[in-house]
């Protein structure tokens, strides 16, 4: 009599897998879903963005041009009450960068000079996510990085 060939997987290694797929699933379901990180991080360079565009822009005005940063938005105005506020380029409406729900940025009010230099160096940091995200204005150049 000839033998007989089974295939195919037994009722134990087809639960181990359930049981693997139901693991992964908890521990990366969380984080597939949530958007913090993405929206922490989108905000983090629309900010910088906006800071570097202050810093050239006061160059190529030779005025100053300052940053309102009150927590939720950063502001590029043309005086320190924001009263006249910069245009953005691409749709002419006043120049604002707002952070998604959930998400905040440090406090802070400071200017770059018609040189490009802030009026005092400052660390950002953005909060919001599980990870420590930070915007760096240096003291002498202005350069704006993460």
């Amino acid at each position: 009599m000839e033998a007989m060939i089974k295939s195919g997987f037994t009722l134990v290694e087809l639960i181990v897998v359930i049981v693997l797929v139901g693991i992964v699933a908890l521990i990366a379901a969380p984080r597939f879903f949530s958007q913090a990180g993405f929206s922490a991080i989108g905000f983090q360079d629309a900010a910088i963005s906006a800071m570097r565009y202050a810093h050239k822009l006061a160059q190529a005005q030779r005025t100053d041009i300052y940053v309102l940063i009150n927590g939720s938005s950063v502001a590029l105005c043309y005086d320190p009450g924001c009263a006249q506020r910069v245009q953005n380029p691409t749709d002419h409406a006043a120049f604002q960068v707002i952070a998604p729900n959930g998400i905040s940025i440090s406090t802070a009010n400071f200017y770059f000079n018609s040189l490009g230099q802030p009026s005092a160096a400052h660390n950002l940091s953005i909060t919001g996510d599980t990870l420590a995200r930070y915007i760096v204005v240096e003291p002498e150049t202005g350069y704006v990085h993460p």
